[in-house]
């Protein structure tokens, strides 16, 4: 059971119902505001465009190359529609926290 909803915009908590994040065209954004990276085609970038990770439509490796995990493992954490915008959420938002089912 995922732990998260992401509807192609906003990414949500669904125990509580928080708003996390949101995806405003290729920029990520936490529920606040604050800049946490870019979408540019492959690669996902930081707040100060070092890229960080790569989506290659099936797995997320990071920047040199090293597979971390696949949009299927993302997708039993994140419920929603897989893609690279998916993918940059569980990046920034997802992946180092130690409250959700799928911790790695």
């Amino acid at each position: 059971m995922a732990d998260y909803t992401f509807d192609g915009k906003r990414l949500i908590k669904k125990s509580s119902g928080q708003k996390l994040a949101e995806v405003d065209r290729d920029t990520v954004r936490s529920y606040n505001g604050a800049v946490f990276g870019q979408i540019e085609s492959r690669n996902i970038r930081d707040s100060h465009g070092k890229k960080v990770a790569e989506f290659d439509g099936k797995d997320v490796k990071d920047d040199r190359g090293k597979k971390v995990i696949s949009i299927k493992d993302i997708q039993n954490i994140i419920e929603g529609e897989a893609g690279i915008s998916m993918a940059a959420m569980w990046f920034f938002f997802v992946k180092d926290r130690k409250d959700h089912a799928g911790v790695l």
